[in-house]
């Protein structure tokens, strides 16, 4: 009996909050620390250094520059298309980094407002372009072809990040 009260009583605070949370209007609310910028945190945590780790482990036990070299069963077609998708991509991501960010000195925030169509251009290539890869690698690795291509591409965004 003493059960069947305490669940009541929880499920009646939890459906208060829950009401209260609902109808609350949510320019009421206001972090605490609103006025402060959010300061953000240090490329060198654990989570970067297993990532780099992880990659660095995939590319050693794969073969990766031997296989993506001298292996005859890649699907050399889709191989090269995704090539060029991921030269896109990386063109894009180079252009809004080096150019747009060092260069001419325009900031993260503006760079969708100035140009609308390089973002969702180099999100498309990217994603066409580990599709078209795991498609040309599935005869050597099949189902670990994105598996190794996604854990050697946060590898190389966790160096970037530490050399950023």
């Amino acid at each position: 009996m003493a059960t069947q009260e305490n669940d009541n009583i929880l499920r009646q605070r939890f459906q208060e909050k829950l009401a209260a949370r609902l109808t609350a209007d949510p320019s009421d609310a206001q972090p605490e620390n609103a006025s402060q910028p959010s300061k953000p945190g240090s490329p060198f945590c654990i989570q970067n250094f297993l990532w780099l780790g992880v990659a660095l482990v995939v590319f050693y036990f794969s073969d990766f520059v031997r296989v993506m070299i001298y292996d005859t069963s890649i699907k050399r077609m889709w191989y090269w298309i995704g090539v060029a998708l991921m030269s896109i991509h990386i063109g894009t991501a180079a252009f809004l980094v080096i150019w747009l960010g060092f260069w001419k000195k325009i900031s993260s925030d503006h760079w969708e407002k100035q140009y609308p169509k390089t973002i969702p251009i180099a999100t498309a290539s990217f994603l066409l372009g580990i599709l078209c890869l795991s498609v040309a690698l599935w005869p050597v690795w099949g189902f670990l072809a994105p598996i190794i291509l996604l854990s050697l591409f946060m590898g190389v965004v966790v160096i970037v990040a530490m050399i950023g």
